[in-house]
């Protein structure tokens, strides 16, 4: 099921730190219509029938005060096959077992986490460490549980940093689908700032945010490609970075939702442009709406402009498989949109191999969270959104049969 409070509760979360760099010089409504560009997909191939299947469900169970939603930091662990998860509101730590059960699987541990920002990433070292990062701080934590107390932290701002439209930096928005990365002695963190402008300069309107090691200090890198730098992308959901890391390879994926390339990042910070679009005929189009317009401030606005146009979002490296997987998402039929003329984007898997080959694409099921996954060597787990049971959380498991 499709719930625009949460889309539109997304935008919402990172308005008003956001708002005041990039909206500072907006301009009234034209009235004007552009005319609109287009990214279309290049001719690589036929489409090629990727075969999925639908494995056990893992089924968590929520006490009274638990509730895993859109933006709940989740990490599976693999030594101890088990899912950890972060509530962020009551300030603890949780450990599910990843079990096959018909029955709901309890928690098998809880720690208190009493830190004071909103959580949007976790990722669990250990028995006493977990790293933790707060949007709107912009800042990463290492917490020890044994002392209950913060004993590292890294902020992603730069001393002295003057925001302008000349050098407009993101600040990570890291959550499931774009993990803060360690890469040798840099902490890596994507994000995006909300907003168009007829001033924006595309080299410096960058999305990786850098800390190097040990001296904290901190650098801005990755431009938005050649796609966005004409037209209007409408400044919030097709601005938003996924990202992927390939340890092994020391290689950061970065996927955009306008692009049918993707950018692999090596440890040199060059980027090599792969295609890893769709094989279908897809173009994705920006709005006619003018940069600055007033309408593209209203979020249901936003919402629309995105649900209309086909869009690509996580990049997923399988290790297991060795393995990448791309999601593209394609508007909904118009007996499917709402009166405010919005609904669910329909959700597809593209399959790539080491050497980013494409391997194949399937439709997934209606109703996953995409935010909220995790991977494990028996497949992608996704947050079923369909449920409504208030005490339990359904993960769907995904399994692509190569």
């Amino acid at each position: 099921m499709y719930n625009k409070r949460i889309a539109r509760g997304a935008i919402l979360m990172v308005a008003p730190l956001l708002f005041s760099v990039v909206f500072t010089c907006i301009i009234g409504c034209s009235g004007k219509k552009i005319t609109p560009v287009s990214s279309c997909t290049e001719d690589h191939g036929a489409v090629i029938p990727l075969k999925i299947s639908i494995g056990p469900t893992l089924r968590l169970y929520l006490d009274s005060s638990l509730v895993i939603g859109v933006q709940t930091p989740v990490d599976y662990v693999e030594r101890s096959h088990t899912l950890m998860v972060f509530d962020s509101y009551n300030k603890r730590l949780l450990e599910y077992p990843v079990a096959d059960t018909a029955a709901p699987v309890l928690p098998r541990y809880t720690q208190a986490v009493p830190v004071d920002q909103k959580i949007t990433f976790m990722r669990y070292l250990n028995r006493d460490s977990v790293l933790l990062y707060a949007y709107g701080a912009f800042k990463l934590y290492c917490y020890s549980m044994s002392r209950d107390s913060v004993y590292s932290e890294w902020s992603f701002i730069r001393k002295g940093l003057q925001p302008s439209h000349a050098f407009n930096p993101a600040f990570p928005n890291a959550g499931n689908a774009a993990p803060i990365v360690f890469r040798g002695n840099d902490i890596i963190g994507a994000g995006y700032l909300i907003g168009e402008h007829e001033s924006d300069v595309p080299a410096s309107r960058t999305i990786c945010s850098v800390v190097h090691l040990p001296d904290g200090k901190v650098d801005y890198k990755v431009p938005y490609p050649k796609v966005y730098h004409s037209g209007n992308w409408g400044g919030v959901h097709m601005r938003t970075p996924y990202t992927a890391y390939n340890e092994a390879a020391g290689k950061l994926l970065l996927s955009l939702p306008a692009d049918h390339y993707m950018q692999v990042i090596d440890s040199n910070w060059q980027i090599h442009s792969v295609y890893a679009g769709t094989r279908e005929q897809q173009c994705i189009t920006t709005t006619t709406l003018p940069k600055g317009h007033k309408k593209m401030e209203e979020p249901d606005e936003a919402l629309r402009y995105f649900t209309a146009t086909p869009s690509y979002r996580n990049i997923i490296y399988d290790q297991y498989h060795h393995r990448y997987y791309r999601l593209l998402q394609l508007p909904p039929a118009p007996e499917e949109l709402d009166a405010e003329q919005i609904g669910e984007k329909h959700a597809r898997i593209i399959a790539f191999d080491k050497d980013y080959q494409y391997l194949g694409e399937a439709a997934l099921p209606k109703g996953l969270v995409l935010d909220n996954f995790f991977l494990t060597s028996d497949g992608l787990y996704f947050l079923n959104a369909a449920n409504h049971d208030q005490n339990i959380a359904q993960y769907v498991q995904i399994k692509t049969v190569l």
